[in-house]
């Protein structure tokens, strides 16, 4: 990243997220700076925020009922090493009320990810690090006015974190990458998924998260996110959009 490029990418990525977390949910976050032991974060913090469809979307799959968002940028932003992150964990594990996104300009270890993993077990605090690359694919989406895909890609690396999937080896490991390629296969289709509810858009994204996790299996994807098969066939009788989804039809 060059130095124009780096001055921009605090305020660039607050924009981000503000775009990406109030589409759906309409309330203004707070700015402020974040000490830490060793260096200053700019904070972009939503309040109240557990109606927002990212927070219903963890809420719904298990893997935490937060009720607030925190995205955390480095100031200066230079890369974020071990010591950095420790710093942010100890300041942040008593809110386990909260998601945090810590965003870095470099490259994220996934060294860091097993870290993460060991925090969200002990303290129950889950902690999303993005890097450049992941920062730049989420604009791509938003650029195509693709919020869904956003929500989701977010939620996916927030159940990573909950379930240490970076840790599975062996034959368990070949399952999980043939599931998140098939997820990401649906990904640029989501943005055309309209829904009057939020909450049945989070039903709907949620099914798509445990589609592959079922192995295609309908009945057991319904049964994953608590509606009944009747529903299911509903939808894709009133929304050709979320039909041509779930078989991967061209739209």
């Amino acid at each position: 990243m060059n130095k124009s490029a780096s001055i921009q990418f605090t305020p660039r990525t607050q924009d981000l997220f503000t775009k990406i977390l109030t589409y759906h949910f309409k309330r203004k976050p707070s700015k402020f700076d974040r000490q830490t032991l060793f260096c200053t974060y700019s904070s972009l913090l939503f309040r109240k925020a557990s109606g927002s469809p990212l927070l219903a979307l963890l809420k719904q799959n298990l893997v935490t009922e937060c009720n607030a968002i925190e995205v955390l940028v480095k100031n200066g932003n230079r890369e974020i090493n071990d010591t950095d992150l420790e710093s942010v964990i100890k300041s942040v594990r008593g809110n386990p009320d909260t998601l945090f996104i810590l965003v870095t300009s470099s490259e994220v270890d996934s060294d860091d990810l097993e870290r993460l993993y060991r925090v969200f077990t002990r303290y129950q605090v889950t902690i999303l690090l993005l890097g450049e690359d992941d920062i730049s694919r989420l604009e791509g989406f938003v650029e195509n006015g693709n919020i869904n895909a956003c929500i989701v890609v977010l939620a996916t690396l927030a159940n990573q974190i909950a379930t240490g999937t970076e840790r599975v080896t062996s034959v368990w490991a070949e399952r999980l990458k043939r599931q998140k390629e098939a997820l990401e296969k649906r990904l640029d289709k989501m943005g055309k998924l309209k829904t009057p509810q939020v909450r049945t858009l989070v039903k709907k994204l949620a099914f798509f998260m445990n589609f592959e996790k079922a192995g295609g299996d309908i009945a057991k994807a319904c049964d994953a996110i608590k509606i009944s098969r009747k529903l299911f066939y509903l939808w894709c009788d009133s929304d050709p959009v979320f039909r041509k989804i779930v078989y991967n039809s061209r739209l």
